[in-house]
C-alpha cells in the first residue's frame, strides 16, 4: 500500500503499521524505516487506533517507560484525523495551528494516506549550524600534536565532515564554524564548503574562549531567529530537523538535547535509618540524563555574552535560566558517541 499526493511522499503506508502489543524498541524502528514522523497504531485486522509519534516516545522514556514498555500503554487513542474528502484549505488552518506536520486519513476505520503539512524531507533549511571546532583536543593527544581535534580521522574521515554530512543530511546546509587551534588546517581543507555540497564561513578566536564564548563573536553573522549549536567531537543519530521544531514549536530560548543513561556503581550501597542498616545493594543501576552537547538557541540570546570573554555552555545556560528564560529539554534515544576520548573514537568507527 503507497501513499501518494501533491501533500503526501511517497511512502508505505504498512511501513508505518505499529500493533498494540509492539514495543517501543519496534516503534523505533518503524520511525527510523519510514520517512513518516508518525507509527500508525493499528489492531490485528490493521483498523486505525490511534497514533505515536517521536514526541510521545521522548515523554514516555522521560517518565520512566523503557524501550520494553507496550504500545498500548503509551499511544494516543484520540489523535487529530483527517476524513476521506477532506477540505485542505481548512485542514491546513487546522494542522498549523495545533503544530502537526503528518496526519492520517482515514476511511471507514481504515487508514488510506498520510497528509504532509508541508514537504520539508529534502528542503534546504535557511537556519545557520554553528559548530565549535576551537578545542585544543588534549584527551586525544598526541593525535592532536598534529592536526585539530575536527581533523582527526573516522575510517579515513575526519570526524567533522562526518557531523556535517550528518546534519547536512536533514536538510541543513548553512554552517559556521568557530575556531581556534591550527584553525589554518580547517579553513585549508574546508575551505567555503563548496567541495562538501554546503556553505561554510568562519569565526577564529585570539584566544581560547571556552566551549559557549565565541558565539560573543558570531552576532553578526546570523540574521536567522534560531540556529542549531553543536560540537565538533558529538557523532549522533538524533533528528536534527525534529531537535528544530520541537524548539519553535515550544517557544524556548534554549533547547538542550539530552540523553538518558544507565549507569552502575562501582559500589554496593548502603541505606542507613540514623546508625541502623536497612538495606544495601551490590553496585545498583541508576538512570542518569546527560547533557550531549546539541542544542537550538535564539540568536537573541548571544546579547548575554561579553564580546571575548571565557565562558562555558554550562555557565551561559544557567545565567539563562536565572534571567528566566525558556530553557527546555529535548529527549532523544539515537545514537550518541563523544569522540573527544580515544575509547570512544574506536567505538565510534563500528558506527560510521
Amino acid at each position: 500500500m503507497t501513499s501518494k499526493n501533491k501533500n503526501l511522499v511517497n511512502i508505505n503506508l504498512k511501513k508505518t503499521f505499529i500493533k498494540l502489543n509492539h514495543k517501543i524498541s519496534d516503534a523505533l524502528k518503524s520511525l527510523q524505516s519510514s520517512q513518516s514522523k508518525i507509527c500508525i497504531v493499528v489492531d490485528q485486522k490493521n483498523y486505525f487506533k490511534g497514533l505515536l509519534n517521536d514526541g510521545d516516545i521522548r515523554r514516555a522514556l522521560l517518565k520512566g517507560k523503557n524501550l520494553e514498555t507496550k504500545i498500548k500503554e503509551i499511544y494516543n487513542k484520540k489523535p487529530f484525523i483527517l476524513k476521506k474528502n477532506f477540505n485542505k484549505e481548512l485542514s491546513l488552518k487546522r494542522l498549523k495551528e495545533r503544530g502537526i506536520d503528518q496526519v492520517p486519513i482515514i476511511d471507514k476505520k481504515k487508514v488510506i494516506g498520510i497528509f504532509f503539512r508541508d514537504k520539508f524531507l529534502l528542503q534546504h533549511l535557511k537556519t545557520p549550524v554553528v559548530i565549535m571546532s576551537g578545542g585544543l583536543g588534549t584527551r586525544l593527544r598526541p593525535i592532536t600534536s598534529k592536526v585539530p581535534k575536527a581533523l582527526v580521522l573516522i575510517k579515513k574521515k575526519p570526524m567533522l565532515s562526518v557531523i556535517i554530512q550528518n546534519i547536512k543530511n536533514f536538510g541543513f546546509n548553512n554552517f559556521i564554524l568557530t575556531t581556534f587551534y591550527k584553525h589554518n588546517l580547517i579553513k585549508k581543507y574546508y575551505k567555503n564548503g563548496l567541495n562538501f555540497n554546503v556553505k561554510i564561513k568562519y569565526i577564529t578566536e585570539n584566544k581560547p574562549l571556552g566551549t559557549a564564548g565565541s558565539l560573543s563573536l558570531i552576532r553578526k553573522k546570523i540574521k536567522d531567529k534560531n540556529f542549531l549549536l553543536t560540537n565538533c567531537d558529538v557523532l549522533s543519530g538524533i533528528n536534527y530537523k525534529n531537535l528544530l521544531e520541537y524548539h519553535v514549536n515550544n517557544n524556548a530560548d534554549l533547547t538542550i538535547a539530552v540523553k538518558k543513561f544507565v549507569t552502575q556503581s562501582q559500589y554496593g550501597e548502603i541505606n542507613l535509618k540514623g546508625i541502623n542498616i536497612e538495606n544495601i545493594m551490590e553496585k545498583p543501576e541508576k538512570d542518569i540524563i546527560i547533557n550531549s552537547g546539541i542544542y537550538v538557541l535564539k540568536t537573541n540570546c548571544i546579547k548575554f555574552l561579553k564580546p571575548n570573554n571565557h565562558l562555558n555552555m554550562n555557565e551561559l545556560i544557567m545565567k539563562l535560566i536565572k534571567k528566566n528564560k525558556k530553557v527546555i529539554a529535548f529527549p532523544f534515544y539515537e545514537t550518541w558517541h563523544d569522540l573527544g576520548t580515544k575509547e570512544q573514537l574506536k567505538i565510534s568507527k563500528n558506527y560510521v
